[in-house]
């Protein structure tokens, strides 16, 4: 009986002890995932948010590095947080991961789910959690070689990424076919939410990708918890080689019995099950073995020197990472051949302005930096998709080539670049989209407008259609008298090819007017383009012009 008592007694204390450490972390997890979902969610134009939409892909310090390393430039964006983080790192270790994360709140949630249906492997091979060290190395010697491609594996823009391309659709669409069903129900959402969700209907391509790959990182957690953090994720790796010895150290007093409860329950494994030793590498400060402790034995305290007090002076050797040498330049040599296929994209031709263009309809957001920086700045996190009030720029498939998969293009035959709106270069982490002006976009080209006269109504059959003009916000379409006809032109000076025209042209399926991208000036000076916009010239008349010399010729 005194063993049962004392087994019972040692099972509510674990429970009460669970209680009250865990508590305080799963506030802080919570209120940070509800910031992120927040700012996601807000992230419309116009932008009303005080804080900047895309805080959290700063703080990630495998986007800031992987960008700054890339591009070769200090984006003086991205170092006050990182700079933040990095200060956290070496002072409290993994703190991030294990309490700011949203991804890794997310596992931990889902993770609730298995934890109750799946019964789970221990899953203690340790040569699983050297993946992402190798993973970290392939990311980091393709970033050295000028290319990145830490979009893949950066959980923060991973996350951001899967929201905007596979779950905000469905969630407008919900939304609208909900006040359509229930007037009175989609009226006072409406009133009140209404904002969030821009009036085009928008859509993705590649959205069952992004879903796809989001899935198996949740469904991961059947193999054992936290699957994905322990073993796969770049962004742990490089957090836990900088917190290899932070100031903030696991201390467990001599009143250790070894019962080994911290080590079977810690979702990282930082605890070894034989000796008991941590690795700060892998752990996340969940708490966990500080709760579920019976003895109390267990604390995290502050590390100076010798200065650590003598009722925790039992300190715990810490157990490093052991990593193959061998494995290590096999994925410094991955990373070596991804920058030279992607640098050597068969698809891709130097365009006039020496720039690799895979394809004449590589249309890029205004703003965008010259097509070499842009791609090595961009982070795909399509925060700028997501901000698009017409749903207009879109996941890059094969236009851009492979460097370029999944940056953003615009595709204007499914939503144009609209002239008053200016999100994209507002929400960009990296500046791979400088911020401009409104009054700007008068010269920001981003393409061309041309008349396909095969297909053009008034070119081939000489019908009247005034379309592309009425809606061309610029004046770019004029019109030349040929034969006593009038034909539409294009005033390439003036045409920024924001794709309204495209848009809205009435031959179907493809436009008689598209928009190119060899009218893309992203590598002239914003002071250049515009002087180029001054010095345009008009090469006919305007509709307008036309019909007061038809009704003079008629008087």
């Amino acid at each position: 009986m005194k063993v049962e008592d004392r087994r019972e007694t040692r099972r509510e204390r674990i429970q009460r002890n669970w209680f009250a450490a865990r508590n305080w972390r799963r506030l802080v997890q919570i209120s940070a995932l509800a910031l992120y979902l927040a700012l996601f969610l807000t992230a419309v134009y116009p932008l009303r948010t005080p804080i900047p939409p895309d805080i959290f892909l700063r703080l990630s310090l495998l986007n800031d590095f992987s960008a700054m390393l890339s591009s070769r430039t200090v984006i003086a964006q991205l170092v006050p947080w990182a700079l933040v983080v990095l200060v956290a790192t070496i002072l409290l270790g993994r703190v991030f991961c294990g309490w700011i994360c949203p991804l890794g709140t997310l596992i931990d949630i889902t993770d609730r789910l298995f934890e109750k249906r799946v019964r789970r492997p221990l899953m203690r091979e340790r040569r699983w959690r050297n993946i992402k060290f190798y993973l970290l190395a392939f990311v980091a010697v393709a970033a050295l070689l000028g290319v990145q491609i830490a979009f893949l594996f950066d959980p923060i823009a991973l996350l951001t990424r899967t929201l905007t391309l596979a779950f905000f659709p469905p969630l407008q669409f919900g939304y609208q076919l909900l006040g359509t069903r229930v007037p009175a129900v989609g009226d006072w959402l409406g009133q009140h939410f209404g904002w969030i969700f821009p009036e085009a209907t928008v859509h993705f391509r590649m959205g069952i990708v992004a879903l796809a790959i989001f899935v198996l990182i949740i469904a991961a957690n059947a193999l054992s918890p936290r699957f994905w953090c322990r073993n796969l994720c770049p962004l742990g790796a490089l957090l836990g080689l900088l917190s290899k010895f932070p100031l903030l150290r696991k201390k467990v007093s001599n009143a250790c019995d070894h019962c080994r409860i911290c080590s079977s329950l810690c979702r990282m494994q930082a605890i070894d099950n034989n000796t008991i030793r941590t690795n700060s590498v892998e752990c996340i400060l969940c708490m966990s073995c500080v709760a579920t402790c019976p003895t109390k034995a267990i604390r995290y305290t502050f590390h100076f020197g010798d200065n650590a007090p003598e009722k925790w002076a039992k300190e715990i050797p810490e157990r490093q990472p052991q990593l193959v040498r061998r494995r290590l330049v096999f994925a410094g040599l991955a990373g070596l051949a991804w920058a030279a296929l992607a640098r050597t994209n068969a698809g891709a031709e130097l365009s006039l302005t020496q720039q690799p263009i895979s394809s004449p309809f590589l249309l890029r957001p205004p703003g965008s930096l010259p097509e070499n920086e842009f791609l090595s700045k961009c982070i795909r996190c399509s925060m700028c998709m997501k901000v698009c009030p017409t749903g207009g720029l879109q996941p890059a498939i094969a236009e851009a080539g492979l460097e370029g998969f999944w940056t953003p293009v615009l595709v204007p035959r499914m939503g144009e670049c609209a002239p008053e709106c200016t999100a994209c270069g507002q929400v960009c982490p990296t500046q791979a989209i400088q911020p401009f002006t409104a009054e700007e976009k008068a010269w920001l080209y981003i393409g061309t407008a041309v008349i396909d006269r095969s297909l053009c109504l008034v070119w081939n059959a000489q019908k009247e259609c005034l379309v592309c003009d009425e809606v061309c916000t610029y004046r770019a379409i004029e019109w030349k008298i040929i034969d006593g006809v009038a034909y539409p032109i294009v005033n390439d000076q003036i045409c920024v090819g924001c794709g309204l025209c495209e848009l809205h042209c009435p031959v179907q399926p493809q436009a008689a007017i598209r928009v190119y991208s060899f009218g893309d000036k992203r590598s002239w000076s914003r002071e250049k383009r515009k002087k180029w916009r001054q010095l345009a010239k008009r090469k006919g008349s305007t509709w307008e012009e036309l019909m007061q010399q038809r009704e003079a010729g008629g008087q």
